[in-house]
């Protein structure tokens, strides 16, 4: 056994100082293609820095070997040396048959640093010498799939499969075809490479995919199936356990979407987004105590959601908590919550706690923003009727039938306005 080998088998035996001793015989011991086997072992392990001294070394021997300054640019971009990875990569001439690789590495280069497009002419400039080769050709295809033109994306991954592959580094490619598909928006194609990808391998990801496209496309029966199916497999994805509650929320199956929510906070109790949705089904339930519970711990999350605050003030609204609903809307607005919600739910909660002054104020501060709002707009005239407030009702009741002019109690109201205003 050589010295590489005895490393790479201390390593695998955690025997760190073991493995540093025969590095340094490898070194000097060891013959080239021995040490290009230990570099690129070493590389893929993570030690950059052993990898990039056995190239270093080998480059002495052989300085015109390309592929060792293309291994050391690719070192030198993991380890963000920008510069130093330009000058290997700007070594390698144009006539080298190392070229084509040496513009792949250069678009990681220009990809690590956003120049998407500049990334996008260095795999073109390979793919015209190099038009058949499937490497170059995925790399194409993720550039342009990670920078939206999914269309050329999808191009690319299907020449692919039509050459016999159905992954390529590990990445499933009907997967990818459907990911494309789905944000074109072209959901019935997106759906069918989903399939495909799970028929070729039923992975937890290829499920999830499957099941947010049926989501998607509203068929919530198809995307339960899937979502249980999932769960089976890995209960540990938690991301599976909101879609599915989701999913039977949509089907009226409320109870089991409640126990979905619980056998997600078991496994995750930190999931804002299943507090949020067990919130919303305790709702339906009639199950006030539950879902105030679950607002709270979803507060306790994210403290400065408005949709979220805004639904646990409707609730505290609903059961008639003026006192409660009028402080947390003051918090919200003390620090800068700016929808207009809560200006109409502050003036809801001040009229019922008779603070009048306080309403009126409120509703003149969103007026502005909602006077297109047709609920808020009765709400209002209402208000002011019971306020006596000529000048006002009258301009809303004027925006409310702009709206809505068949509605015959604002009509009969408008009627009395005028005949007693």
């Amino acid at each position: 056994m050589n010295n590489s080998q005895k490393m790479i088998d201390a390593l695998q035996n955690q025997q760190l100082k073991e493995a540093h001793a025969f590095f340094e015989q490898a070194l000097v011991a060891d013959t080239d293609d021995q040490l290009y086997q230990l570099a690129g072992n070493l590389y893929h392990l993570g030690f950059l820095e052993e990898t990039k001294q056995i190239y270093h070394r080998l480059l002495t021997k052989h300085p015109e070997d390309d592929e060792l300054k293309i291994g050391l640019a690719e070192i030198e971009i993991e380890s963000n040396e920008i510069d130093a990875a330009m000058e290997w990569l700007l070594d390698v001439p144009e006539t080298s048959e190392s070229f084509p690789q040496a513009l792949l590495v250069f678009a990681d280069l220009y990809q690590v640093q956003g120049l998407y497009e500049v990334s996008e002419q260095k795999i073109l400039k390979a793919k015209e010498l190099l038009p058949d080769e499937p490497v170059i050709q995925f790399a194409l295809a993720e550039l342009q799939f990670s920078m939206g033109k999914y269309a050329q994306a999808i191009h690319g991954y299907e020449e692919l499969m039509i050459q016999g592959y159905s992954e390529f580094s590990g990445i499933n490619l009907a997967s990818r075809c459907g990911a494309a598909y789905s944000a074109l928006g072209d959901l019935e194609q997106a759906v069918l490479y989903f399939e495909q990808s799970v028929e070729e391998n039923e992975t937890v990801d290829a499920l999830f995919e499957l099941g947010v496209t049926y989501m998607q496309q509203k068929e919530f029966k198809r995307a339960n199936e899937v979502f249980y199916k999932l769960k089976e497999l890995d209960p540990s994805y938690t991301s599976v356990y909101p879609n599915l509650a989701k999913g039977l929320e949509e089907e009226n199956q409320l109870e089991k979407a409640a126990e979905i929510v619980q056998a997600g906070l078991r496994m995750d109790q930190y999931n804002y987004e299943l507090f949020v949705i067990g919130a919303e089904i305790a709702l339906k339930l009639e199950q006030e105590e539950q879902a105030e519970e679950y607002y709270l711990s979803a507060n306790a999350l994210s403290p400065d959601n408005e949709s979220l605050q805004l639904a646990y003030i409707n609730l505290l609204l609903k059961q008639e908590r003026f006192e409660e609903a009028a402080t947390l809307i003051e918090q919200a607005l003390e620090y800068g919550q700016s929808d207009p919600q809560f200006y109409w739910d502050a003036a809801i909660a001040y009229d019922k706690l008779e603070k009048y002054d306080l309403a009126e104020k409120a509703y003149q501060q969103v007026y502005p923003a909602l006077n297109q709002n047709k609920d808020f707009l009765k709400n209002y005239i209402y208000f002011l009727r019971e306020a006596g407030e000529r000048t006002m009702i009258k301009n809303a009741v004027a925006d409310y039938l702009l709206l809505e002019p068949a509605d015959a109690e604002i009509l009969e109201l408008s009627e009395e306005i005028n005949t007693n205003y």
